[in-house]
């Protein structure tokens, strides 16, 4: 088997996410919002700001806070967010007492509750020996459990062939689980998991919303609450938070939605697009829920370009006219950029109608389900331009017939990401360079997934530079 994972050194070879230029339009970004309404951003508004501190390594952080330059709102944030960042558990009420009283007028105090109410993560042991896997193994959602299992056994056996110590597997089937924090109290014991990885199912993550009595890495995202564990879950907001700051980053701005009708699993994305396209200062100019038949698709585009309006208004014009004028069929010029959210199959009828109805020139940009995870330059040549964001492991060109699910890969990340959360729950700056993407430890303890993006280019995706 090649090389699944690259284990970045802590310390050594971590590296800070994203370009100098990127730092500074970020840093930039922070103090508009800080700033905004004069210096008192609205309630609403805090947790996106703090979020966006809680993302600036420790390195930053520290280094805004001495800069001479910094107005009273910004020197007051960005010393929170340090003290906050650098103070151990023990310590960080302490911390936050001693920030108040310098900064009792500041707006930030109005954040303190959230802060003061986090529980602090359970560390995860520097040495794991027993590493436990909660995962569905029989009914509806075996196939996917057997998938993140087949790859946490794999990452654990290519440490073992590279001579690193590896924990001892405990396997559990979550079918038969009902109660999930008493099945997590089970098994603290002398024999019991150092490290408990799920469970994937979505009714029994939502339980999780107490503190749990050992370090779990849950695989979905979870209830809320004061749950003291990690997530690392494969939910789209990441990929098209990523994919709306390209386009923004791109220089576009009013943006043509195109969605499926009548699928439910397009739901939860819209409801996280619409406000996630409005904080990157996007706006969607128009919405299509499609319908991928292809007369009934060819109408509908028209219809949302103004094509169809156009073609009417010219024949219009020629039954006022003794001889029929040369007509000019034109489309809306209020769009930049298109983005669409599609199976593989719809998104091969819609690409080419757009070219057919003159948006041949409109950038395109795809959430990652538009590709099948297959390399198929003769099915795919009509997705020729469109940029997507997906996991390295799908976007790898990989010989053989090794698994592109991307469950398969979330499993070798969670078999191989344990070994660094003690650093990043420690705040230390950089990523650890996984298969579902690059990953980071950020406030709430959920593993952000930073995607490389893809191009079709001859009906394959070529990987293209954070700059380009």
């Amino acid at each position: 088997m090649t090389r699944m994972l690259k284990v970045l050194l802590w310390g050594l070879l971590l590296l800070p996410l994203g370009s100098a230029a990127q730092d500074s339009a970020q840093v930039e970004r922070l103090r508009q919002q800080i700033n905004t309404g004069g210096g008192a951003p609205a309630s609403s508004a805090l947790e996106q700001l703090w979020r966006e501190l809680q993302q600036l390594p420790a390195s930053h952080l520290i280094e805004l806070s001495r800069r001479e330059d910094n107005n009273y709102f910004e020197q007051g944030w960005f010393e929170l967010a340090r003290d906050v960042r650098l103070a151990p558990a023990e310590q960080r009420q302490s911390q936050l007492n001693a920030w108040r009283l310098r900064w009792f007028h500041h707006p930030a105090t109005a954040w303190l509750p959230h802060l003061q109410q986090a529980v602090p993560s359970l560390a995860v042991p520097e040495t794991v020996q027993r590493l436990g896997a909660l995962l569905p193994l029989s009914g509806e959602f075996a196939e996917q459990g057997r998938e993140v299992l087949a790859g946490m056994r794999a990452a654990l056996d290519w440490d073992r062939r590279q001579g690193y110590r590896v924990p001892q597997l405990q396997v559990f089937d979550s079918a038969a689980v009902d109660n999930l924090p008493v099945f997590v109290q089970s098994l603290v014991g002398t024999e019991g998991p150092d490290l408990l990885v799920g469970p994937l199912r979505a009714p029994l993550t939502r339980q999780l919303t107490s503190a749990q009595p050992l370090p779990v890495l849950a695989l979905n995202r979870v209830g809320g609450g004061t749950f003291n564990g990690y997530q690392l879950d494969l939910a789209s907001d990441q990929e098209l938070r990523q994919l709306v700051e390209r386009i923004r980053l791109d220089g576009h701005r009013r943006v043509l939605l195109l969605a499926p009708a009548g699928e439910a699993w397009v739901e939860p994305l819209l409801a996280w697009l619409e406000p996630l396209s409005r904080s990157q200062g996007l706006v969607i100019q128009a919405r299509l829920r499609y319908e991928a038949v292809p007369e009934r698709l060819r109408w509908q585009l028209g219809q949302v370009l103004g094509i169809n309006a156009s073609r009417q208004r010219g024949q219009q014009l020629a039954g006022l006219l003794a001889e029929p004028p040369e007509q000019q069929v034109r489309r809306r010029q209020d769009i930049d950029a298109v983005l669409l959210i599609a199976r593989p199959e719809a998104a091969r009828l819609i690409k080419p109608v757009l070219n057919y109805h003159h948006a041949d020139e409109l950038p395109v940009y795809a959430g990652s389900h538009l590709f099948s995870g297959k390399v198929d330059p003769v099915r795919d040549r009509d997705l020729e331009g469109i940029l997507f964001c997906d996991m390295p492991w799908r976007l790898r060109k990989r010989p053989g017939s090794t698994p592109s699910s991307s469950f398969f890969a979330l499993g070798v990340d969670a078999g191989s990401v344990y070994r660094a959360l003690p650093e990043m729950g420690a705040g230390t700056p950089g990523y650890f360079e996984g298969e579902t993407g690059h990953l980071r430890l950020l406030e709430g303890w959920r593993l952000q997934r930073a995607l490389p993006c893809a191009r079709f280019v001859q009906g394959q995706p070529q990987l293209i530079k954070p700059a380009e």
